[in-house]
């Protein structure tokens, strides 16, 4: 059946859709060689008949029609996709196997575009639509082949010339079943299949015939005896034109191809396509181009122009000599807001801002009269009022008499890259926390800051600010919390400060200050004393109350250094000054502070070669029991025996190791030599009770301690109830969840868990009964007064009464008096140490110790 349809179809192919296709002179369409009949189907119509339909119109596809809509198409190509071994194929509808949707081509295509469209979406048919959508006809690849009148090129160009001779044809043997011969085409996408017979002779099983055997609902038989046999051939010199004219006489697609008798490939129509696309169409092409060069090129380039002149990105204005808008492209109106018809006529000065003086416009026509271009950024107005910044070339164009008759601009808005800019250059020069100015900004501000100073001799307060305990609330709160706290400070450091004053983060919790113009010193000392109040305080952070502290260390222009760095590291200075006198205060520079600095620096460089150097040493103090005098453990106390300056004392390089982080390696030290010699005094039989080793606040927090603690029990073979960890009573109420889960897991390897110093801290009581500790020890400070200070006494008391009632073992540290220890007896304190039974002593003459006291015990 066939139906004359003029229903706008879904998917057409335009020119539009070509790309990259080569402008050609007008050649014949496609519209001169199709027929004007579709042979078409219904959707629900079975594949048996729609085999039959298209045999009996002797054509290559069906155009499945639906309420006079093309649906889709059948091609001998989805005959291929049906399974002829299954019985129930034959009672499939043509909607279950067709093609979809239906691939278009214009009516005004040319021959050499069609060919190409043929190849680039590998398909053999083409639904033919005209300008209204109306079905006018389809088209095949063999159309095209026959009717391409390429005569001259194809008698040239042999079958050789195309054949591929890496590319063997598919081959199966003739008693292969017909359903598995089908499913190899349809699996290695082949149009036909070699069958090659018994007597060495070929046959060829082709689309075609899978359609004609559809229609005769034929299955069960081999390949060989459907095949068609034999399998017309000639020779690889035959021309290309000879072997198009064989396809067409004998009604065929495919032909074999000999090479000295021998059956060497298949050349199909598509082949043929393919060469003429390759081939003939460029060297056609070629030939016209140069017939037609001068006229093609021109108006190319016009329409080149014009599509470049319409859709580029940048605005584009084209002026006469005076600056009058002759016209603009999209991209003009897109950025302006002034459409085409508002801008023409009139003078570029529409655009302008108010924002350049008149001198930039004078130097811009003088540019452009003498040189014919101008380059560069202005800001420009759009329609609505609104301010752009824009990138502008303008460049002149002469007439035939070499005068500039027109001028054109090429503009981009580039207002969003200077803000990424602007953006950028702030994040190089900001901390990105709290706004402030960072290193890099701070010191071109101060350097610039000497330099006025020095030309006007005039003084500058540099202020070194630093939060003290900072890092122990970051630690302890998280670092969310430790952002929070710093950008209330840089918040109430502005509040305090004057515009002029430069106030920058360097890092961490170290603020700097920049004060300028500075009448005398006492103004400074005035500013500082208003910054450590307004510092000090609470600060609430996540429903926390916080107290802040901070420390200040000021250094004065020229007086205390002439360069930057200098007068930066000298405030420096005079902050750890600050820090030293109890924090919380300032401290101006002087010159001996370098002096104690210097000490400092040394102490540390010596610090990190003092492990490898086994110049760290233990000492170790007896704990007993204050009823009877037993001993009852002992406490591992960490020296350091420096080659040139003796021994040190760890007030003095403690603090250095907290800051620099070398407490963790230390502190990992001191715990493994102490269990060592624990597990040696427990073999000996001189360790009734415990070893106590005191952990760092740092060693809680950021040291693996659990493993730390494992690997030297561990290693030393000391039983984890020999060991007790001492830890301050600071660290024990100010501890995260992760902390106290430490702590815990410690407790629950059986390790004894003290807290040090009690008393000096701001216990919880709540809290204190919470936590996974074992005893407490009384702070020295406290035993010292028992006797003379009532307060001490009462403290002591309440102290020994609170653990009895938590049922905690209390130590008093310090006992140094006949008096004190009678005192603590009478409280009923069960354990104790100090100088009133040993000093602290290493190994060796504690080992003599042991033994006077053996010798001392036996007398008795």
């Amino acid at each position: 059946m066939s139906l004359d349809l003029t229903i706008p179809i879904l998917e057409p192919f335009t020119d539009a859709s070509l790309g990259e296709l080569p402008a050609v002179p007008v050649r014949r369409t496609i519209e001169q060689i199709i027929s004007p009949r579709i042979f078409s189907c219904q959707p629900e119509t079975s594949v048996v008949e729609a085999a039959r339909l298209m045999r009996e119109a002797a054509c290559g596809s069906l155009l499945v029609i639906e309420d006079t809509r093309a649906v889709g198409i059948w091609t001998e190509t989805d005959a291929l996709r049906l399974n002829f071994a299954d019985p129930a194929t034959f009672e499939l509808s043509v909607r279950d196997v067709m093609s979809w949707p239906v691939k278009t081509i214009s009516v005004d295509t040319t021959f050499n575009d069609a060919a190409v469209l043929f190849k680039r979406h590998g398909v053999r048919h083409y639904l033919v639509v005209d300008d209204q959508g109306g079905y006018r006809g389809i088209l095949s690849q063999s159309d095209i082949v026959l009717n391409q009148g390429a005569e001259f090129f194809l008698k040239l160009k042999h079958l050789d010339t195309i054949l591929d001779p890496e590319r063997r044809p598919l081959m199966t043997s003739a008693d292969t079943p017909l359903h598995e011969a089908i499913s190899l085409m349809r699996e290695q996408h082949v149009e036909a299949l070699l069958v090659r017979y018994p007597d060495s002779d070929y046959g060829i099983l082709t689309q075609r015939d899978v359609v004609r055997l559809l229609a005769e609902k034929t299955t069960h038989l081999p390949v060989g005896a459907v095949a068609s046999h034999p399998i017309i051939s000639v020779p690889k010199q035959t021309s290309l034109y000879y072997a198009r004219k064989l396809l067409a006489e004998k009604h065929i697609r495919h032909l074999g191809v000999l090479d000295r008798g021998e059956l060497v490939g298949v050349i199909s129509f598509s082949d043929i396509l393919t060469s003429i696309e390759h081939e003939y169409v460029n060297e056609l092409q070629y030939a016209l181009k140069e017939r037609d060069e001068a006229l093609q090129i021109s108006r190319q380039n016009l329409r080149m122009a014009d599509k470049v002149f319409e859709s580029t990105l940048e605005g584009i204005m084209i002026t006469d000599a005076n600056g009058v808008i002759e016209t603009v492209n999209p991209a003009f109106s897109r950025i302006t807001g002034y459409r085409k018809s508002e801008a023409v006529g009139r003078n570029a000065r529409i655009l302008s801002s108010g924002k350049q003086p008149p001198e930039f416009y004078r130097h811009l026509w003088t540019s452009l009269r003498e040189n014919g271009f101008w380059q560069g950024e202005l800001w420009n107005r759009c329609k609505n009022g609104t301010l752009f910044h824009e990138y502008l070339t303008i460049t002149g164009i002469k007439d035939e008499t070499g005068q500039y008759s027109h001028f054109a601009g090429i503009f981009t808005d580039i207002t969003q890259r200077k803000i990424a800019e602007e953006r950028l250059h702030f994040l190089a020069n900001h901390d990105p926390l709290t706004g402030l100015p960072n290193r890099t900004l701070f010191m071109e501000r101060l350097l610039l800051a000497t330099q006025r100073a020095q030309r006007e001799g005039s003084k500058i307060g540099l202020m070194f600010i630093d939060l003290d305990r900072f890092k122990y609330i970051n630690d302890t709160m998280g670092h969310a919390a430790g952002d929070k706290l710093l950008t209330e400070i840089a918040e109430r450091l502005k509040s305090t400060l004057r515009e002029c004053d430069t106030v920058a983060r360097l890092g961490g919790d170290e603020f700097t200050v920049i004060l300028e113009n500075i009448s005398d010193v006492q103004h400074v000392a005035k500013i500082a004393k208003k910054l450590v109040s307004k510092l000090n305080g609470i600060v609430k952070i996540e429903q926390q109350e916080v107290f802040v502290t901070a420390s200040i260390g000021i250094a004065i222009f020229p007086e205390d250094g002439e360069a930057p760095e200098t007068l930066l590291m000298n405030a420096d200075t005079a902050m750890y000054r600050a820090k030293e006198r109890g924090k919380n205060n300032f401290q101006f520079f002087t010159s001996d502070m370098n002096t104690s600095t210097m000490e400092r620096m040394r102490l540390e460089n010596s610090l990190h070669a003092a492990l490898s150097r086994s110049e760290l040493l233990l000492h170790y103090q007896p704990k007993l029991k204050l009823d009877t005098g037993e001993l009852f453990g002992y406490e591992a106390l960490i020296r350091w025996n420096h080659p040139q300056m003796g021994m040190v004392s760890p007030a003095q390089f403690i603090p250095i190791a907290e800051d620099s982080s070398l407490i963790v390696p230390i502190g990992d030290w001191v715990l493994h030599t102490a269990c060592a010699q624990a597990r040696r005094w427990l073999d000996r039989g001189d360790l009734l009770g415990r070893m106590a080793v005191n952990i760092s606040h740092r060693q809680l927090k950021l040291a693996n301690l659990v493993d730390s603690v494992h690997s030297a029990l561990q290693h030393s073979g000391l039983p984890a109830e020999c060991l007790e960890l001492e830890i301050t009573e600071s660290m024990a109420m100010d501890t995260t969840q992760e902390t106290l889960d430490t702590l815990v897991r410690l407790r629950e390897m059986g390790v004894h868990l003290t807290i040090d110093d009690f008393g000096t801290g701001y216990s919880s009581l709540s809290y204190l009964r919470k936590l996974p500790i074992d005893g407490l020890k009384i702070d020295r400070s406290f035993v010292a007064g028992v006797v003379q200070e009532p307060g001490d006494a009462a403290i002591t008391r309440a102290i020994i009464s609170l653990a009895a009632s938590l049922g905690l073992a209390v130590t008093a540290e310090g006992i140094e008096e006949a008096s004190q220890l009678a005192f603590l007896r009478e409280q009923g304190c069960p354990f104790g140490q100090g100088y009133f039974y040993c000093r602290p002593m290493d190994v060796a003459r504690l080992d003599d110790w042991l033994a006077a006291r053996r010798r001392e015990l036996a007398a008795h």
